[in-house]
């Protein structure tokens, strides 16, 4: 699909003139971000824990939350975290097991007491509800329950729970529902909360309410060391990333010093799994979170039963955790092959789009875990939302994504009365419902709600280019001051150029398949640059030798037997010669 290029506007020469001391490119990647000020850009360029990060007492019931807990277990009470079944789910689940683990070995208590429970995501679905608090009570016997990256929209089964005698604290970051739970509530966007920072994962949630524990315990007389709670931080980096927060203000700061954490982690199962993904300590980025080990944390609850992944991230046996990333592995591996089946069926269930500014597809079979990876493939082909409906008799688990200015929740909340439960944020939803008509119901609904509020220029695939550079002006240089603005991913790009009028010195195809270009191009100036453009295989009957192109592309170093060299990464390329 054509993609329209959107560069920049360059920043003046009166900003220019402002900072000096600012290298030009620096500058205008800064304002591409939003950020106009010194205070802003120290922040961005140089985070720091001590002036950049909130602490949990600023969430207003943080401190009836932290006592609560401390009673309980006091009490001989037993402690449930609820998670969920994704990554962000269950490294939240960790950071507070791991936690709680922790303060019961600190004051004496039987660590028996914290407990975990994380819902099948097929058979249970998303959140908590009152089958389970029942089972908890009745098997467990839970006295308090200690929600993560769910339970803001549980009111029925938090009720349940007060009957039984089992309080509820909600850690969650979900959009709010039109009736809140009656619960001790740790989430930045509650009505009248007063934690600064409204886009915190999941996990962050939980760090801040693990960060409050700490901090009781301290003043309680316990020996953890000051700063003990930054060894949570590793997954708090891979949560921020898989849950697609942005990266920006303080999950900035979190990210960064999560990375620092993430390279020296002490988790035995995790340090297993990074091994075996093929990442490298020491040199774990954003990129090593969002293609190798969020996919096999994630892969367990699609698959199979996220429990598989929380048994990983607090196994402390070595020979037990390499047992468990290697399943993990296998698992991703089953993951991968059934997503792109399921994909193929769906796109050619699509066809053509014609006129539709909505995508609804549904099959027998497809497994609730999947359906939300084949939708967010449907929504790069077609640029517009898309809903993927897996169905099992008359019950429909569906899950959406969409694109930039459209509101997926939204499309949702109009089709509400033929739903039984939904949820999520604008990019990313997920629904269910029973009965065929219900579901053909809610389709009418959905595709009608986008056809009167998706315009059509929303539906033409953009690009965003920080800025056009000429090949004369990249060098390691550039490439050490692109590197001042990692970690990149959502809100924090990486920094993406245009480069025109190039010869194309000379081009071949790669990769299994040919579908990939090895290209070498030429500036006006005579400066010679290698490319490689993934997935443009297909371009090269299109292409010429000594053809001038257009190409926007990311900066990037190829290593190869110890040597290290710039290439460009060329995300887009248009044929200017014809």
């Amino acid at each position: 699909m054509s993609k329209r290029w959107l560069v920049a506007d360059d920043i003046s020469e009166e900003v220019k003139k402002q900072f000096p001391d600012i290298h030009p490119v620096v500058l205008q990647l800064l304002s591409n971000r939003g950020l106009h000020t010194q205070e802003e850009f120290d922040v961005y360029l140089n985070p720091d824990w001590d002036k950049h990060t909130y602490g949990p007492e600023l969430f207003r019931e943080m401190p009836v939350a932290v006592a609560r807990v401390f009673d309980v277990l006091a009490e001989g009470g037993v402690v449930t975290v609820h998670g969920d079944y994704d990554a962000d789910g269950v490294c939240g689940a960790t950071v507070l097991v791991a936690t709680l683990k922790d303060l019961c070995r600190a004051f004496g208590y039987d660590e028996s007491l914290v407990t975990y429970y994380i819902p099948h995501r097929e058979k249970e679905g998303y959140g908590m509800s009152v089958a389970t608090i029942e089972r908890l009570h009745a098997e467990e016997k839970t006295k308090l329950v200690v929600t993560v990256d769910c339970g803001i929209s549980n009111k029925e089964a938090v009720d349940r729970g007060k009957e039984l005698g089992i309080d509820t604290i909600v850690c969650d970051h979900h959009t709010m529902p039109e009736e809140l739970p009656d619960a001790i509530l740790i989430h930045p966007l509650v009505p009248g909360e007063t934690f600064p920072n409204k886009h915190l994962c999941g996990t962050a949630v939980a760090f801040k309410f693990a960060s409050g524990l700490i901090h009781e315990a301290q003043k309680r007389g316990s020996k953890f060391p000051e700063g003990y709670e930054k060894w949570l931080l590793d997954l708090v980096a891979i949560a921020t990333v898989t849950d697609v927060m942005p990266l920006s203000g303080e999950n900035r700061v979190l990210e960064t010093y999560g990375l620092k954490v993430l390279n020296k982690t002490k988790r035995v199962g995790l340090q297993k799994l990074i091994d075996i993904s093929g990442g490298k300590m020491g040199a774990l980025d954003t990129f090593s979170i969002g293609f190798q080990i969020g996919p096999r944390i994630n892969a367990a609850g699609r698959m199979e039963h996220a429990h598989r992944a929380l048994e990983l991230l607090i196994e402390e046996d070595e020979l037990r955790a390499t047992e468990l990333a290697m399943r993990l592995d296998s698992i991703n591996i089953e993951r991968r092959k059934a997503s792109e089946v399921m994909y193929l069926e769906a796109k050619k269930m699509v066809g053509e789009l014609g006129d539709r500014k909505l995508i609804v597809v549904s099959s027998e079979g497809w497994p609730a875990g999947l359906v939300g990876l084949v939708a967010g493939k449907l929504v790069n082909d077609y640029n517009v939302p898309a809903y993927v409906v897996g169905k099992d008799g008359d019950h429909y688990v569906g899950s959406g994504r969409s694109i930039d200015g459209y509101d997926v929740t939204a499309t949702m909340r109009a089709a509400g009365e033929h739903l039984d439960k939904f949820g999520g944020h604008p990019q990313a939803c997920g629904f269910s419902t029973n009965g065929d008509e219900r579901f053909l119901k809610a389709k009418e609904v959905m595709e009608a709600y986008a056809k009167e509020h998706l315009d059509e220029d929303s539906m033409v695939a953009t690009l965003n280019v920080d800025a056009q550079v000429e090949l004369e002006a990249i060098d390691w240089d550039f490439y050490d001051l692109l590197e001042k603005f990692r970690p990149f991913g959502n809100e924090n790009p990486k920094p993406v150029f245009s480069s025109v009028g190039l010869t194309l010195v000379s081009f071949s195809t790669v990769g299994k398949e040919g579908a990939h270009l090895k290209l070498r191009l030429q500036s006006k100036g005579g400066k010679n640059f290698n490319a490689i453009a993934f997935r443009f295989g297909h371009m090269t009957s299109e292409l010429k030798l000594g053809g001038a192109v257009d190409v926007v592309h990311e900066v990037d170093v190829n290593e190869w037997n110890g040597s290290r060299s710039l290439q460009l990464r060329v995300i887009d390329i248009k044929n200017t010669s014809v």
